[in-house]
């Protein structure tokens, strides 16, 4: 009983509302977005029917039963997309394609707009506060999930050229920042974290190493203020930018992972680009994650400090810094690898894999609501002074040069595959 006990969170109720919160705030958007999505894809139907049918009369005519058949396959898939909002062709569904095409209004842009309205507008009373910073975390899990999209040639292709990208730009932004930061006479604490949290990947990385720099709570408020202000920013504006210059989904997904710092706020905008976006930045994300304890000990270094503990080395950082729920990501990318039947695939309907891949979603959507909800203007405006001018310039500088090198990479190395 003891160890069952040790399993259980100390206070364990005070989380339920919040989390109950924000279930409820997901389970209501991910139906809104089915919603439109329905009606989006009737409308695209309803435009299409039309051509495809002339396009099967000619097919017919012209002898070309292969082609035929093709044609009559989508007729049935825009029939059954109109016989789901009980439509017929020449109905027009514009409104819907205007909120969910256009505008990209979908269940990730829904939940962080709409907690970030119902945060700073309504409020948050502080009995659901403990339970929404839980929901964050579970966007964890969902990664993990997401190993069954990926095989070791994805890892080898796009991983290795993400962790050169990732390690480049993260050194190289850490390095930066923390010269920077001391040349301006920023006290070592607040320099520390914030190259640590601009290189990295935001909070998680600043949570590493303020122990080792001895960063103080308002060094953490500012540079924690400053990530989340940068990344709100960039959440919002780099799927517009990515649209609008043109860049395929693989580049984008590579481009998030290089330039949004924090990991639920990439992981949302990737998942609202696309899902090869989505792919994409896992797999590079999980690279950037397990270069945390090397910021750490190079921390160690920059500042000249000296552990008071005896044991405490290189792989004891490792394995103390190490973030372990991406072993499971690998496990899975693992098996998948294998091809076992047993196991089926992402898309192969009743399998177990199918079944793991169709929760991802509700992992994410948990977890954006908690971002959402968590999203404080007020918290935000902690962020000040030469450290933010830095670091906010810093990961700019990171963002423009990021994009850059993902252009040059091209799609062909950055796209994940899945075997296929």
């Amino acid at each position: 009983m003891s160890w069952i006990r040790s399993l259980v969170v100390p206070g364990w109720p005070k989380y339920l509302p919040g989390l109950v919160l924000c279930v409820v705030f997901a389970f209501v958007v991910m139906n809104v977005d089915h919603l439109l999505s329905k009606y989006h894809k009737a409308d695209v139907a309803s435009l299409r029917l039309p051509k495809l049918t002339e396009e099967l009369a000619l097919a017919e005519q012209s002898g070309a039963p292969k082609r035929a058949s093709a044609i009559q396959k989508k007729i049935d898939k825009a029939q059954k997309a109109l016989g789901k909002v009980g439509g017929k062709a020449g109905d027009s569904w514009s409104w819907a394609t205007f909120l969910y095409q256009t505008l990209q209004f979908k269940y990730v842009a829904m939940l962080l707009i709409g907690g970030i309205l119902i945060r700073n507008l309504v409020g948050v009373h502080r009995i659901f506060r403990p339970g929404v910073g839980i929901a964050r975390p579970l966007i964890k899990p969902g990664i993990i999930i997401l190993g069954v999209h990926y095989v070791w040639s994805d890892v080898i292709r796009v991983g290795g050229t993400g962790l050169l990208l990732a390690a480049f730009f993260i050194f190289g932004t850490a390095i930066a920042v923390m010269w920077l930061c001391r040349r301006f006479g920023v006290s070592d604490g607040l320099g520390g974290i914030m190259g640590a949290g601009t290189g990295v990947c935001g909070v998680s990385a600043i949570i590493a190493t303020s122990p080792v720099v001895g960063a103080k709570p308002r060094d953490m408020a500012y540079a924690i203020g400053t990530i989340l202000l940068f990344g709100t920013a960039m959440l919002f504006i780099m799927p517009y930018l990515g649209q609008a210059m043109g860049v395929s989904q693989a580049q984008f997904g590579a481009w998030a992972a290089v330039a949004i710092l924090n990991t639920a706020q990439l992981i949302a905008a990737a998942e609202w680009y696309g899902e090869e976006a989505r792919n994409t930045a896992v797999l590079i994300n999980a690279a950037r994650i397990m270069l945390i304890p090397f910021i750490v000990i190079f921390s160690v270094w920059f500042y000249g400090l000296q552990s008071k503990r005896e044991d405490t080395g290189f792989w004891t950082t490792i394995r103390a810094k190490f973030p372990i729920f991406i072993l499971g990501f690998f496990v899975l990318i693992l098996l998948n690898s294998f091809h076992i039947e047993a196991l089926g695939g992402p898309k192969t309907t009743g399998t177990p894999f199918w079944a793991m891949n169709t929760t991802y979603k509700w992992f994410f959507a948990i977890g954006f609501a908690g971002i959402g909800l968590s999203i404080s203007i007020d918290d935000m405006k902690k962020a000040g002074g030469s450290a933010f001018l830095i670091g906010s310039g810093a990961a700019t500088l990171k963002m423009v040069l990021g994009f850059i090198a993902v252009l040059l990479i091209g799609t062909a190395l950055l796209q994940v595959t899945g075997g296929h």
